[in-house]
């Protein structure tokens, strides 16, 4: 019930905010992650900024929808929320069950079900667009980020480390490892829900169940490490210097650069609770309410378990929180944050044991129900799913060259891999006023506008990687116009002109907004 609940209220707010055909509010990186996928799917391997795993996983869709992600849109929202948002809210009964049996987790996963909706009217009248808009359906699986899968493989993580508390249940650990691994392979810094897990095995004492559970994770950390060194030439975080000595020698230092990752900024975190008090209806409530649930927790004997949801929760706020990134007045402080909140969600179920007697009136029924141990077969499912899989894949692909299949936009510094799409095609015909564009139409599930650029020659160029890594082609076309429909006239053009149609979109279909998601292949004017 509670399911179909969760099922029917995100449909109703999908269709109640503004959307453009399948297109709702995306404010990421789903042009370059889709992008990744097509090219990842004809065994080319793209500059490799992003994590690897949601993109393979896109990739299987892609080989039937074509190479953008506003064509993937629509099995990929269905999947989301038939299939990962049913995940998630079992992940979140299990936990709370655990905690304080099957009344706790039926009415945390009631809270899961209702509260992205019931936290709207929390906001001021003039903070509820964005949080409705474009917030939540990043956070209900109607784009094609990667923020949402990211956060149920945290979740399903924690699950098992929650179950593999009992020392019997080492099984339980490598599979909590070998999820978080793949969360992390998704987005590195997934990470952080680790800080949690190793509390919970301190606590708990549960030394071998523990070490299970960070060795399980070494797999897709070293995938990623290969992933980053075929794509990239090296590690983002580990840069190598060159280090000239008086005599004229040279050598080569290793030099660990985490400034991109950690950002601590105090000032900003102070910005945000204003920002907290400002927009949200009391933010005393909102920064106290995870301190009364952890306190909860603890006074039902769940010392484990408390610090794993304690552990989650602050390292997300302390490493992402605290970032000039996340941004509440912005927006982007909720999605950054993502991954954690099931954690502060828990914690603030768990407050009605506080209530005096009421622990010791539920008796038994604060007990966990039990469950099997996870059997190998599984651990080699996921195992090859997440790590043999992809790394064989990387292995045989290709590094990416030329801009045949993808290019590089620049949009406002913002660097966004971006997909050649062949069944755009781009006819010039010289006429006596100039050059008369024409171009077809796409399989597009959303209203689409066209950029027409164009530029003297050549409107590209490459980095020379010499083969390794995958090759950056940068886009330089100067725009034209933007256009709805599917011609133009360039009227004084000179031939030999070439022009390139770019295909975007938003989810208020506004031409003046939006992202450029696919290029055509470039025309030439007739000399």
């Amino acid at each position: 019930m509670l399911v179909g609940l969760q099922i029917v209220a995100t449909i109703v707010l999908a269709l109640a905010v503004d959307h453009n055909g399948w297109v709702w509010f995306q404010g990421g990186d789903q042009i370059w992650l889709s992008t990744q996928g097509w090219l990842l799917g004809q065994l080319e391997l793209p500059p490799t900024e992003l994590g690897y795993l949601w993109s393979y996983a896109l990739t299987p869709i892609m080989w039937i929808t074509g190479p953008t992600y506003v064509q993937a849109l629509p099995p990929l929202v269905v999947l989301q929320v038939l299939v990962l948002g049913p995940v998630a809210l079992l992940c979140i009964y299990d936990l709370a069950s655990r905690i304080g049996g099957r009344l706790l987790g039926y009415w945390a996963s009631l809270l899961w079900a209702i509260a992205p909706f019931a936290s709207i009217p929390l906001f001021v009248d003039r903070y509820q667009e964005r949080f409705g808009e474009q917030f939540l359906p990043q956070a209900l699986g109607l784009t094609a980020m990667s923020d949402y899968p990211s956060m149920v493989l945290v979740l399903a993580s924690a699950v098992f480390v929650a179950r593999s508390l009992d020392a019997a249940r080492v099984t339980d650990a490598v599979l909590a490892g070998l999820l978080l691994g793949a969360a992390a392979a998704v987005k590195p810094p997934n990470l952080l829900m680790g800080v949690g897990a190793a509390l919970a095995y301190l606590v708990a004492r549960r030394w071998r169940n523990g070490i299970a559970f960070g060795v399980a994770i070494v797999p897709s950390l070293l995938v990623l490490v290969f992933w980053k060194e075929r794509g990239l030439g090296g590690i983002p975080a580990l840069g190598l210097e060159e280090t000239h000595l008086a005599v004229g020698a040279a050598t080569t230092a290793v030099s660990v650069d985490l400034d991109q990752y950690l950002d601590f900024d105090l000032d900003h975190w102070l910005q945000q609770m204003d920002y907290m008090r400002e927009f949200f209806f009391s933010a005393r409530v909102a920064q106290w309410a995870p301190i009364a649930g952890l306190i909860a927790v603890l006074r039902v004997r769940r010392g484990a378990i408390a610090s794993l949801l304690a552990g989650w929760l602050a390292a997300f706020l302390v490493v992402k929180g605290f970032s000039p990134r996340a941004d509440i007045q912005a927006n982007s402080f909720w999605r950054l944050l993502m991954p954690a909140w099931p954690a502060y969600l828990l914690l603030f179920a768990a407050i009605p044991l506080l209530v005096p007697t009421l622990a010791h009136r539920l008796g038994d029924r604060l007990r966990a129900p039990s469950s099997a141990p996870v059997t190998r077969r599984w651990l080699v499912v996921v195992a090859v799913l997440t790590v043999v899989v992809p790394a064989t894949a990387m292995a045989v692909s290709s590094p990416l060259e030329g801009p045949s299949r993808a290019l590089t936009q620049d949009d406002a510094g913002n660097f966004i891999l971006t997909s050649v799409d062949e069944s755009v095609e781009l006819r010039v015909e010289r006429v006596p006023d100039g050059n008369r564009l024409t171009w077809n139409d796409g399989p597009w599930h959303a209203g689409v506008f066209y950029r027409v650029y164009r530029s003297e020659g050549d409107d590209f160029e490459c980095e020379n990687t010499d083969g390794h890594p995958a090759q950056s082609c940068y886009f330089f076309g100067t725009l034209l116009e933007s256009v709805r429909e599917r011609e133009l006239l360039d009227a004084g053009a000179p031939p030999g002109t070439t022009y390139r149609i770019g295909v975007g979109t938003n989810w208020v279909d506004d031409p003046a907004f939006g992202d450029v998601f696919a290029f055509s292949p470039p025309a030439v004017a007739a000399g």
